[in-house]
């Protein structure tokens, strides 16, 4: 039996917003109107211009740097985002009532021809009251917290518009998944690949959610998970049920089903009424791509699913793609992928930039066997290893029915957003086990 506890002295962060309609309407940002462009900029430069805990630095600081609540590469990623992108929607209906936030279909045609939506992308913008040029709320913001890079603005480093298409096989197999333990880490991996492709401050966790794009990606991201949602009916999953969301004092229960929360999604082109880099590694010296041999022997016949366990993972500096491959002599980045079947598949990592903090603030804590029988109130460490699972069925299967293989070499390529090869040793991790059932 799981037990939990609510800090009785905790306010919620989620406090009710008078609304002009019954229910928020999340729509496409390539759907909005001129009006509600306007509303949208005038949203986010009010809330920027907010320096206490109701403003835009300290929501954005809630997810990273300074307070690092976001609990990426577990399973709770996918619902913690859902409070937390109603807080920040909600500050924005604070300041101006009626507004909903939009979201970004990065998978998109359009997208994979223009990159990031023009109203993102223009550094200025000509203000319709007063006809003078001004700075676009939309394109970047401010970092007020101290951090070791000296950042006081977030930018971004974008790659080829046209990469963004390699995303789009990892949403369809994620949404292929009925249960949420598979679709909140396989969802994980593509929303991890277009931070690293938008790059700069938005492809490392402590500074993501201070460029304003973060908001309408992460609101696409929460627009698949409530699709798979309707689509599936899936039940509550009990690896997460009745964790507390910190810092929102809400518990995964209570957020689960989001049509109680007050809002739902448009479908791209429609309108359902009016809305209530991280750097490379210079002169990168490569090491061998190999890292471990299987017996194919060992692997049944006829098995149903093929995983690939990367155990005990230690979280990245950078943001860059893992692809693995199968029997391919000495891959590269340039190395096909499309149409190769020896190429097994990819993973994300989104880079954490080494330590925002004080002496210690990074160093997992150690802790004892007999003590894993207490309630833990504090949420666990940023840094804490963790195991990623690539879904290898296909490239296994194939490899298993070929004439001639008796051994499954695996081999890793590390490319970063802007497809350069790093040193194999920014992945560390302690096992990699191959799992066939």
């Amino acid at each position: 039996m799981k037990q939990t506890a609510l800090t009785s002295t905790r306010k919620s962060f989620l406090e009710p917003i008078p609304a002009t309609t019954n229910v928020t309407v999340r729509k496409s940002v390539y759907d909005l109107t001129g009006s509600e462009v306007a509303a949208l900029r005038k949203a986010f430069a009010q809330l920027q211009a907010i320096t206490d805990n109701r403003g835009y630095q300290y929501i954005a600081g809630l997810h990273g740097l300074p307070e690092y609540y976001c609990p990426h590469g577990n399973l709770s990623f996918l619902i913690w985002h859902r409070p937390y992108l109603l807080m920040f929607e909600q500050a924005l209906q604070a300041v101006e009532p009626g507004i909903a936030l939009p979201y970004w279909d990065w998978t998109s045609e359009r997208t994979q021809r223009e990159g990031i939506p023009q109203i993102f992308a223009d550094a200025t913008y000509t203000d319709a009251d007063s006809g003078q040029e001004v700075p676009n709320p939309l394109f970047q913001a401010a970092i007020s917290y101290t951090n070791p890079n000296n950042w006081t603005r977030t930018f971004r480093d974008l790659g080829a518009a046209s990469l963004l298409s390699s995303l789009k096989p990892f949403v369809e197999q994620a949404n292929r998944v009925t249960n949420y333990d598979r679709f909140s880490p396989d969802l994980e991996q593509p929303h991890n690949g277009l931070h690293g492709w938008v790059g700069g401050t938005m492809s490392t966790v402590p500074y993501s959610a201070f460029d304003p794009i973060f908001w309408v990606h992460h609101c696409f991201i929460e627009k698949l998970f409530c699709d798979w949602q309707d689509r599936t009916g899936a039940v509550l999953s009990t690896s997460i049920a009745g964790q507390v969301l910190a810092p929102f004092n809400k518990t995964t229960d209570s957020v689960w089903n989001y049509r109680e929360l007050g809002y739902r999604y448009a479908p791209e082109g429609e309108n359902l009424g009016a809305s209530a880099r991280a750097q490379a590694l210079e002169n990168a010296q490569p090491a061998p791509a190999q890292v471990a041999t299987f017996e194919l022997s060992k692997v049944p016949d006829g098995f149903e699913v093929g995983l690939l366990h990367f155990v005990k993972t230690q979280h990245p500096v950078k943001s860059f793609e893992v692809r693995v491959f199968f029997n391919e002599a000495s891959p590269t980045a340039q190395t096909p992928t499309r149409g190769n079947p020896r190429y097994a598949g990819s993973l994300f990592t989104f880079g954490h930039d080494g330590c925002t903090g004080g002496p210690g603030h990074c160093k997992v804590p150690d802790v004892p066997e007999d003590a894993s029988h207490f309630v833990v109130l504090r949420p666990e460490h940023h840094l804490t290893p963790r195991r990623l699972v690539l879904d290898v069925s296909k490239a296994l299967r194939e490899l298993k029915e070929s004439a001639g293989a008796s051994m499954l070499e695996i081999q890793l390529v590390l490319v970063d957003p802007k497809g350069n090869e790093l040193p194999q040793e920014e992945l560390d991790f302690e096992l990699l086990t191959l799992e066939a059932v």
